[in-house]
């Protein structure tokens, strides 16, 4: 039999072996001809940062078919001021803002929810003893982060409890300096505006002398009773009207793979808190005990679903001044599955 070679006496045999070894051997990159979509949102401590935490983690997003590459913004003015410049093509954050920026003639569209508001009020009780009750805070001194979407939200339950807004002493600070204001000997504020885990550390390292005066059930009975809908949502998700418009398909991977990252959170979260504490260095047992309190819960849907509890909470905000304009229907993204 004849056996047909090539120069150097190799066979046909022997080539096709080696091809097949090499195919077998040779690693193709996981994220080849993948897309990459830049994804903008608040650095850590903010919990934004959590969800990038578990999507990198377990590459959620190359499973739905896209790379998801996200931009942690130190500031909250950098991520929305450089979203509405179109230095990517979505972002995360509060639903007060997009619906400013909308008003504004930023061209976005809001498309999926995220988190649930659950901000906690914290008292020093060494400097106001006498504060048991959010209808207790008229005409404290009280330290928040006045440009945050969680002291304005907060303002309207201040409002329902019967508080005097303009009775109250509020006192500006970075999210970090009002746990700082708290704390320190000599500080002055008797109650201060806190989430995500901040409220926790604080409470947790001096339980006598701090308390949080509100639990975040009762804040969500109290939404349902005022406004008849089941969510008060806080954060979600919004893009650039011509990306949506341009990329149909590849934003509904990325909405799919948000939408898991969160799924799974919540089915697993011991372990999607450790995943959590490697990105931001805070302790598990903080983090375990934020999310057992209720003051991080996590749920996304698509903003369409989701119409009517998002616009109670934009109508309210405009009597507040928080919300310049209500939008139209153009606000909501439809069509997501």
């Amino acid at each position: 039999m004849l056996k047909k070679t090539f120069p150097g006496n190799v066979s046909i045999g022997k080539m096709v072996w080696v091809a097949a070894i090499a195919c077998l051997t040779i690693p193709i990159p996981a994220t080849a001809q993948v897309p990459k979509v830049k994804v903008a949102t608040l650095a850590s401590p903010s919990t934004g940062a959590w969800m990038a935490a578990i999507m990198e983690a377990r590459q959620i997003d190359i499973k739905h078919g896209v790379d998801v590459e996200w931009i942690e913004q130190p500031t909250l003015p950098s991520l929305y001021n450089d979203f509405a410049a179109g230095s990517y093509p979505i972002a995360t954050g509060g639903m007060m803002t997009y619906a400013n920026q909308y008003a504004r003639g930023v061209k976005l569209k809001f498309f999926a929810t995220y988190q649930l508001f659950g901000t906690s009020v914290i008292i020093n009780t060494e400097r106001a003893p006498d504060i048991r009750s959010l209808k207790d805070l008229g005409g404290k001194e009280m330290a928040a982060t006045l440009a945050s979407e969680n002291y304005k939200a907060m303002t309207i339950y201040l409002l329902w409890a019967g508080v005097d807004l303009k009775s109250l002493k509020t006192r500006n600070f970075a999210h970090p300096g009002v746990a700082a204001e708290l704390r320190s000997p000599t500080g002055t504020a008797q109650a201060g505006v806190l989430w995500g885990e901040l409220p926790t550390s604080v409470v947790m390292a001096d339980p006598k002398k701090f308390k949080d005066i509100v639990s975040v059930d009762e804040l969500e009975k109290l939404w349902r009773q005022k406004t008849g809908t089941e969510h008060h949502w806080l954060l979600g998700s919004a893009v650039q009207d011509d990306f949506a418009r341009s990329n149909a398909a590849l934003l509904q991977r990325v909405y799919s793979a948000m939408k898991e990252a969160v799924d799974w959170f919540n089915e697993h979260t011991d372990e999607a808190l450790k995943l959590v504490s490697e990105k931001t260095k805070n302790p598990v047992p903080v983090l375990s005990e934020t999310v057992k309190a209720g003051r991080v819960k996590f749920l996304t849907t698509t903003a369409e679903s989701q119409e009517k509890a998002i616009m109670e909470l934009l109508k309210i905000s405009a009597h507040l001044g928080f919300v310049t304009k209500l939008p139209d229907a153009g606000f909501y993204y439809r069509g997501l599955r």
